[in-house]
């Protein structure tokens, strides 16, 4: 039986400022994906993703110069696929976990 549901992502490009770095300062660029639940959430706190966005990076350090909505998409995904996809990376992660701690993090080649 295949369980899909549709979701809602939309784009938003912050450009921000390390106000720690010297002048002259790099403007830096990150896409930020937001997706339809958190951004009913936002809109029944009375705020807006702009807002929301901007007081993330300003909780990290930085100073936001600009925020531009960018591209919405709808994606369907197979919730039955991405729940097995999930399982298979958590199992092989703690594999991966495991064997570091089996040998002890150091190379066995010197």
């Amino acid at each position: 039986m295949k369980f899909e549901k549709t979701i809602t992502l939309t784009a938003y490009e912050v450009e921000y400022i390390d106000q720690r770095q010297p002048k002259p300062r790099t403007v830096h660029r990150e896409t930020v994906v937001l997706d339809g639940d958190r951004l009913a959430a936002l809109e029944g706190l009375g705020m807006r993703p702009t807002g929301y966005l901007t007081q993330q990076f300003e909780r990290s350090g930085y100073t936001v110069a600009t925020i531009r909505r960018g591209e919405t998409i709808n994606a369907h995904v197979d919730l039955s696929e991405l729940w097995d996809k999930t399982r298979k990376e958590i199992e092989l992660q703690q594999v991966v976990a495991a064997a570091a701690r089996l040998g002890g993090g150091h190379n066995a080649e010197k």
